[in-house]
């Protein structure tokens, strides 16, 4: 069982893996303010006719187990449950957030970068699936503080309704492709120990 043990280790180490990581925080913020961290409902929309004026969504991950590891690729796939009937979608710009904040955040928009990492235009419902590769790289790196994501509608666009992490399941997920890790030496040490049964 030990030899077991130890060899899905030095595989998962030396060969990569894939994981997929639940947020730990998401809200969404109107210029207004307000707090919606334990709600249900991840919301978009950028159209003030209707009565929702650049309504912006934010989503955040723990990395730290990851912290220096190289990835592959990496994707949010984040649930729609709800469009507007007019079947145009919303068009939206990911951001990388620049601001610390969590489910408790009431005031107005949180800051992001000035240039989107993606663009992606949500159409129908269920799961949709945005490249941000680039970004979880420099998160990984240290190149970028993790402040998470913010969604923020390119255009006027009516809103998107998404499943929040309240919601378990059906919640944003951050999905890892890791490159294989090389084992440095403590690693391997630790390898042979348990081989050895010293």
């Amino acid at each position: 069982m030990r030899t077991i043990g130890v060899l899905l280790i030095f595989t998962a180490l030396l060969f990569g893996e894939t994981v997929s990581l639940n947020a730990v925080a998401d809200t969404y913020t109107l210029p207004a303010g307000g707090c919606f961290g334990t709600s249900n409902t991840l919301l978009i929309a950028n159209k003030s006719a209707s009565g929702h004026p650049d309504e912006r969504t934010m989503i955040l991950w723990d990395l730290s187990a990851y912290q220096g590891r190289s990835v592959n690729s990496a994707a949010l796939k984040i649930n729609a449950f709800f469009q507007c009937g007019s079947g145009q979608g919303t068009n939206t710009k990911v951001y990388a957030g620049t601001q610390i904040w969590d489910e408790s955040w009431s005031g107005t928009h949180v800051s992001c970068a000035v240039d989107p990492v993606a663009v992606y235009h949500f159409v129908g419902l269920g799961w949709h699936q945005i490249d941000i590769t680039g970004l979880v790289s420099q998160w990984l790196s240290g190149g970028v503080d993790n402040c998470g994501l913010v969604l923020k509608v390119a255009g006027v666009y009516p809103y998107t309704k998404f499943h929040s992490r309240e919601t378990g399941a059906n919640g944003p997920i951050l999905v890892l492709d890791l490159e294989e890790q090389n084992l440095d030496a403590m690693t391997w040490t630790g390898v042979k120990f348990s081989f050895n049964g010293e």
